[in-house]
């Protein structure tokens, strides 16, 4: 696809959403993806008797199977979210973070943890790793093989002992030809509050998108109705955005030396400097006022 061509709308290529919740209220979640024109399927469970007793991040994984099984069953991808997911307004118009030359064999992060960038598709979208799996675009033959993941995971780990498998999938699929994409900017917000197994593993960090695409569609569960929560929070997050890139975390020099090295800085500080999509991309909507970026 040459850079002047527009990529397809979330919207237009996707079969709709399914959300994947434990017992939190996704009633806001569930009502902007309905108002970005988007069917809304939800997943809580079920879980066996022996996978009850699974610490929360295996019951996680059990519940993202179930939300892979419905995507394995449609021909169009499926966007695929966390309970605590809050996406911006305009989401369903941004581009899909899917290259439409290997639509069937790739993954696209909506949301990422700790993205590393290693080449570019497009000036909007890259190649890389993230972790988490809070938000995805995954195509059909994508579930078919998660489930497999799911299985073999199964029989490595029995107990159902503490495991952070998102950290893990990115890497277990590429090495079956499955590529991961992630969007010049996020396109919305991890918005609950940490799992406190991770915080007992050492991972406890907090993690929120560095930079959005556009104000989100309503306030996340971290800021406890508190609109100062909130903004702290935006910007402790964009602080540990720039840190990592300065650090070369996100855009690591051996990866910058093997690429067009003016595009993937464009990119790279591109997106914690302005709002606009590069050139040659589809146009954002025009953001509403009242949400910090």
């Amino acid at each position: 696809m040459s850079e002047n061509e527009q990529s397809p709308s979330l919207r237009s290529l996707t079969s709709g959403v399914v959300v994947i919740a434990h017992n939190e209220d996704t009633s806001a979640l569930r009502g902007a993806m309905v108002a970005e024109g988007f069917s809304v399927d939800e997943v809580r469970g079920p879980y066996s008797a022996e996978q009850l007793k699974f610490s929360g991040i295996m019951r996680c994984l059990v519940n993202h199977a179930n939300a892979w099984k419905i995507a394995a069953t449609r021909t169009l991808p499926s966007i695929i979210v966390e309970a605590d997911f809050v996406p911006v307004r305009g989401f369903g118009e941004l581009p899909s973070p899917l290259p439409v030359q290997s639509i069937d064999h790739s993954l696209g992060y909506l949301y990422s943890v700790a993205p590393q960038l290693w080449d570019l598709v497009r000036p909007d979208l890259a190649r890389g790793h993230g972790g988490g799996m809070v938000a995805l675009v995954v195509p059909q033959k994508v579930a078919v093989l998660l489930l497999q993941y799911f299985e073999e995971t199964l029989l490595a780990n029995p107990q159902g002992s503490y495991l952070p498998f998102d950290t893990q999938v990115g890497y277990w699929l590429m090495a079956r030809g499955i590529e991961s994409y992630i969007p010049y900017r996020h396109y919305g917000e991890h918005g609950g509050i940490g799992n406190p197994e991770h915080a007992q593993a050492g991972l406890g960090r907090p993690h929120q998108a560095d930079v959005l695409h556009g104000p989100l569609a309503f306030l996340p569960a971290y800021a406890m109705g508190n609109v100062l929560r909130f903004w702290r929070t935006r910007i402790r997050a964009r602080a540990w955005g720039i840190l990592r890139l300065a650090a070369g975390r996100l855009l690591a020099p051996h990866d910058l030396a093997r690429q067009n090295k003016l595009a993937m800085l464009r990119f790279a500080l591109g997106r914690q400097l302005s709002a606009r999509f590069p050139s040659g991309t589809a146009a954002l909507p025009k953001p509403k006022s009242g949400v910090v970026q």
